[in-house]
């Protein structure tokens, strides 16, 4: 691959083949298991995981949507040559699917298409362009929210990314995940939480100026943020 790329790889169970722990289901303490796979993804921060479904026995989409509860890393799966189970894991989160047995040159390849996907698209219209909103301008190339008078808010990268990224779509509704992963790529958080805290942030910076504006960026329940204000782009 052109680049380093970071992998974990897994089993159904979350175990890790050549782990300190033994792979005897009958020994083993799935919580412990678990819990060490996800500090695992915490403290390597790969690229992608490769879950070997080929033994799964039904049971894969419950292991993809345990890791998607608690992390947003594209997932490769390892499957059997069926259809109808290649579905169920794409609609439950995995990025991709290739049938075992694996050739090098096709897992290559899967995940170089990963990578190159997942990768953070560039904050919209960062250079030399002022956006206009809710009688604001917005000027991402200082991190800078200007309002009537000489009312002004000084944004960290993350709030000044995260503002681009709702501007440049306004009215539509941005994912959480979405969002963490134009904020931060590879190193996004496990958990909401953090996207949550920088919205926060944002929103009490830019009622610093206005308090109406503090209304501008709107939660939809269990979906993410939306912009509600139309919006104009000038050089």
């Amino acid at each position: 691959m052109p680049t380093a790329t970071t992998i974990v790889v897994a089993r159904q169970d979350l175990s890790i083949p050549g782990g300190d722990l033994s792979y005897d289901p009958a020994a083993l303490d799935t919580h412990a298991i678990e819990d060490r796979f996800f500090d695992l993804l915490r403290d390597s921060r790969p690229d992608v995981v490769v879950l070997d479904l080929t033994k799964a026995n039904g049971n894969g989409v419950d292991t993809i949507r345990r890791i998607r509860r608690q992390s947003s890393v594209p997932i490769l799966v390892v499957c059997e040559r069926d259809a109808h189970s290649v579905r169920d894991y794409r609609s439950a989160g995995a990025a991709d699917c290739i049938a075992a047995p694996v050739e090098i040159v096709a897992l290559n390849q899967a995940l170089q298409q990963i990578v190159r996907v997942a990768q953070p698209p560039a904050a919209p219209h960062r250079n030399g362009t002022t956006f206009a909103f809710a009688g604001m301008n917005f000027i991402p190339q200082h991190n800078l929210v200007t309002g009537p008078g000489s009312a002004r808010a000084h944004l960290t990268t993350a709030e000044c990314r995260l503002l681009a990224q709702l501007v440049a779509r306004p009215w539509q509704v941005h994912t959480r995940l979405a969002l963490a992963e134009a904020l931060y790529g590879r190193h996004r958080p496990a958990t909401d939480r953090a996207i949550d805290v920088v919205v926060n942030r944002l929103r009490n910076k830019l009622a610093s100026i206005g308090e109406a504006a503090r209304d501008l960026i709107k939660t939809e329940f269990r979906r993410g943020y939306r912009f509600v204000s139309d919006v104009s782009a000038e050089p």
